[in-house]
């Protein structure tokens, strides 16, 4: 098929030519059909997509004498069945806008009817795009490195499955459970080999739950099982035999055999708990049951567990007090370029408990998000961290996490502005750090937030990149400052391939909205060299400097009276960084 057809328009004039030359250089696919599905015009980029020298062999086949030779099998629809509905649509309507699935392409297609007798078709491939989509669906709702369902895949189905319980008024079991002593083999072998037990667990894990069942990651090394079957409580603890066999077996770590056992707990609706909230508080108090009694075991929930919430509450209380007493503090990690070069520091929080020693963020913001005193937290957190920035005689950043609960609160753009102002911490040094959750329950009221934040002047992070919502509209809707990649994809580079693709994607996709990239959990040189090449601008992990107080960073501040980053090399720089984490 030539570049341009032209039975049934004008003589060919200079001015048509001009046009149809124009057309032909068009990124967009353009093809003109009479209704009876005869091609008049096709420009390059569409005879190129649908490769028309191989479907239509001379000007006078219709779109049927095509289908019926066969030419068109890799259509993934009845084209003719899709041909007609088309035109019967173009002449109610006038116009229409799909997609269609040609081979492994798929294919966004507007058409319009022209003077009641032509189709004008512009297409557009938007394979690429739409894979992208998926994968990204896919990971707000899966855990990457198990490949189970996430959190918040599995507390919607829980919801479904409660609400359609009660209706059939059916008995059904949760299953909560843990590696003994995980921490240990983070600690001992390195968190590579932690991800490693955790991917074999998985898979024994599918091995043994029915087809119906529910298994998800919910974080750490933390698992739970949705079991649909007949006989309960039966099948339940069935399940809880299989799955403490299949896991005595001994698996290859790095060269080194393992063995790990589980703390598993169960509890059923609705005896145990008649909403989601309770039912897994339950499961997870029978888990700490097993636990007590010495690991590697399953219990049934039963009422005595309620003690584990009562230690809850208690600490909850504690953590009401903890601001005016002091026991908060903060530590900082340096944000290096991957060059070496400190540019910054993210403040995290941590909880000197007057008798429980130092609790991280991961037991007790939970409690705060519960009871509300999140907030009040957040508040401190920024305050003191702004304070101590604008102390720094060096400009360095301050990155600060926003909790998405103090995030809706209307008073967090006056916060933010008041201690600029109390502070006298420049806005451009301030980075607030959001996840994708933020934007999910009320999308224009975010925008609204997030917009009066950047009138102040300070960057916006969008946290954890991939392991959330992880919508491409949110790029595009909001000019985020930066993109974190959160470490459970850092973590695994090098050694798997889907994450150093994943990896390489979003740094794509920063590098094409002009957005910088922070790659959060660097541990070894070897992830560091993967994403320079990648073209990675920014890292932060163990490999540039591990949390701790300020004063250990004294000399990056400028507080002592040594060399800052900017004035020395990037090898001094990491020999004096490994000087001081040793």
């Amino acid at each position: 098929m030539t570049t341009a057809k032209t039975r049934g328009f004008a003589n060919d004039t200079a001015m048509l030519q001009a046009v149809m030359a124009a057309m032909d250089n068009l990124p967009v696919a353009v093809g003109i059909f009479e209704l009876e599905g005869r091609p008049l015009y096709a420009n390059r980029r569409f005879q190129e997509l649908h490769d028309l020298d191989n479907r239509w062999q001379n000007e006078d086949e219709t779109f049927a004498d095509v289908v019926a030779d066969g030419r068109m099998a890799d259509w993934k629809e009845d084209p003719i069945a899709y041909f007609e509905r088309l035109i019967r649509k173009l002449l109610e309507e006038g116009s229409s806008i799909t997609q269609v699935e040609i081979g492994d392409k798929i294919i966004d297609v507007q058409d319009v009817l022209l003077d009641g007798r032509y189709l004008l078709s512009t297409q557009q491939d938007i394979t690429a795009r739409v894979k992208a989509e998926q994968r990204v669906s896919y990971l707000a709702h899966h855990d990457p490195l198990t490949d189970l369902p996430n959190r918040m895949r599995f507390a919607s189905e829980l919801a479904k499955l409660i609400a359609e319980s009660r209706v059939l008024r059916r008995q059904f079991g949760v299953m909560s459970f843990d590696i003994d002593r995980f921490k240990d083999i983070n600690d001992v072998f390195g968190h590579a080999a932690g991800d490693t037990v955790l991917a074999e667990l998985a898979r024994r894990l599918k091995s043994v739950i029915n087809e119906d069942d529910v298994a998800a990651r919910l974080g750490g090394d933390e698992f739970t099982v949705i079991s649909v079957s007949d006989d309960q409580p039966e099948t339940m603890t069935c399940l809880a035999e299989r799955l403490t066999r299949v896991m005595e077996e001994e698996m290859e770590v790095d060269g080194r055999s393992l063995r790990v056992s589980l703390s598993i707990g169960i509890a059923m609706f609705p005896q145990d708990g008649a909403d989601a909230a309770t039912l897994l508080a339950n499961s997870d108090a029978a888990l700490y049951r097993a636990k007590a009694e010495g690991r590697g075991r399953f219990c049934a929930f039963n009422s005595r567990m309620d003690r584990r919430m009562h230690d809850r509450r208690v600490l909850q209380q504690d953590l009401r007090h903890a601001i005016k007493r002091g026991e908060l503090m903060l530590h900082y990690q340096p944000q290096a370029a991957v060059t070496g070069e400190i540019f910054g520091f993210e403040a995290l929080l941590r909880w000197h408990h007057p008798t429980r020693g130092l609790i991280t963020p991961d037991e007790f913001v939970p409690l705060a998000e519960e009871s509300g005193q999140i907030v009040e937290i957040g508040r401190w957190v920024l305050n003191e961290a702004g304070r101590e920035a604008a102390s720094w005689s060096n400009r360095l950043k301050i990155a600060i996490n926003i909790s998405p609960i103090q995030f809706r609160q209307d008073s967090l753009v006056s916060d933010v502005h008041a201690m600029l102002l109390e502070t006298g911490l420049s806005a451009n040094r301030l980075e607030l750090e959001v996840t994708e959750g933020v934007l999910v329950q009320d999308f224009a009221r975010a925008l609204q937030i997030l917009r009066g934040l950047k009138a102040l002047g300070v960057r916006i992070a969008m946290d954890d990149f991939g392991t959330g919502y992880s919508s491409l509209s949110y790029l595009q809707s909001f000019p985020f400052d930066t993109i974190k990649i959160d470490r459970s994809f850092t973590s695994k580079l090098v050694a798997d391939s889907s994450a150093d693709e994943i990896v390489r994607a979003v740094i794509g996709l920063g590098r094409g909205l002009n957005i910088p990239i922070v790659a959060e959990g660097v541990e070894t040189e070897e992830q560091r060299a993967f994403l320079e090449d990648a073209q990675c601008q920014n890292l932060q992990g163990h490999l540039i400097g591990r949390a701790g107080p300020i004063a250990q960073y004294a000399g990056l501040t400028g507080a002592e009276d040594i060399p800052s980053p900017s004035q020395i090399d990037t090898d001094e720089f990491h020999a004096m960084q490994g000087s001081r984490q040793r």
